[in-house]
């Protein structure tokens, strides 16, 4: 009698290693779709991004509109045209304007990246109302080249943007500092870096600029 029920308490017990095996490989397995899934939620979000980045048509042009959100840098907006998402649309380079700053004259380079970042913040800020706007704004210069448009040199330049949601950047930002950066916290660290990753959004966009001022 005895015998028998060692013999089915050990049937029970490699039941339960084996199901407890078939747990982890589930588990390990679910943890990869997550991840897999978390890559693929994030390339949709950096879609939906691409098609909502582009200030609207009827958006004041840059001249009409950045000084007055950069004041600090008002003497120093040298812009024409639009918005630079196409060449039709070009921004135009000065590298002097006796209309906001007669005493001045700017490097037309310099001018062309100041103005990347302007737009930027257009896009992801100004243009958007109190919720939706994000933080965190940085750009990568992916490629640049010099085209002639109808015999007018102008400058394309492909950036990379990366930004986050401001709500989700305020939230991890409080948590990273209320424990004083994770420094003795490696697990809770990765995890905050984790979130912040899966929150990021990233598009490429064009910038055209008329560079006939000053190539």
């Amino acid at each position: 009698m005895a015998e028998n029920e060692d013999r089915e308490l050990r049937k029970i017990q490699k039941e339960i290693e084996r199901d407890q095996k078939d747990i982890k490989k589930m588990l390990k397995e679910l943890e990869q779709y997550a991840d897999r899934f978390r890559d693929a939620a994030r390339f949709l979000r950096s879609l939906d991004k691409a098609e909502t980045w582009r200030l609207p048509d009827d958006y004041p042009l840059p001249r009409e509109i950045l000084q007055k959100h950069f004041p600090r840098t008002a003497n120093q907006c040298f812009f024409k045209g639009g918005w630079g998402y196409d060449a039709e649309h070009a921004t135009v380079v000065l590298e002097s304007d006796p209309e906001i700053n007669p005493d001045e004259k700017f490097d037309g380079v310099s001018l062309e990246y100041a103005f990347i970042d302007k737009r930027i913040r257009e896009e992801l800020i100004f243009n958007r109302p109190e919720g939706q706007r994000y933080c965190g704004l940085d750009y990568n210069t992916v490629e640049q080249s010099l085209v002639d448009v109808n015999g007018v040199p102008h400058d394309r330049i492909l950036v990379a943007v990366t930004a986050y949601p401001e709500n989700a950047w305020n939230e991890l930002k409080a948590d990273w500092e209320a424990h004083d950066g994770y420094k003795d916290d490696p697990k809770g660290r990765e995890e905050n870096l984790k979130r912040k990753e899966a929150v990021k959004i990233t598009y490429r966009t064009e910038f055209w600029f008329n560079i006939a001022d000053f190539y």
